[in-house]
């Protein structure tokens, strides 16, 4: 968790799916390692999560990186965020959306984002 703010964490990128997000949020961005695997569990060590703190610029920003990773506007994206409060404690929401007919696929990951749990208060917080 970074400071108080509330973050994002998107689990299970690959290191380079990870450092293109991290380069395009910029400074609100940090690529942590993935968890170790349980003794005898399998996955790839290879994975990385990258946590961001909660601005508008940042969500702005996952959106329009979210969308660049649809292969076509009529996807559904289904997406497992965890997110970290600034009471530390951590909970998992779904981040699910679909662009609708005149709708850009930036605009309906924005709106999206902004219906996980906390996301409004965040930002409302961070305008003071």
């Amino acid at each position: 968790m970074i400071d108080d703010r509330l973050v994002l964490r998107f689990r299970g990128l690959r290191s380079s799916e990870a450092r293109e997000l991290a380069d395009d949020v910029g400074a609100e961005a940090t690529i942590v390692s993935e968890e170790s695997l349980p003794v005898g569990g399998y996955g790839d060590v290879g994975m990385r999560t990258v946590e961001v703190v909660v601005t508008a610029r940042a969500l702005r920003l996952v959106a329009r990186y979210l969308a660049s990773r649809q292969r076509s506007h009529r996807e559904t994206v289904n997406l497992v965020v965890q997110i970290d409060n600034p009471d530390r404690s951590r909970c998992e929401a779904t981040l699910a959306y679909a662009a609708a007919p005149g709708q850009s696929t930036v605009e309906a990951a924005t709106i999206a984002l902004r219906a996980l749990p906390g996301v409004e208060e965040a930002l409302a917080r961070s305008l003071w």
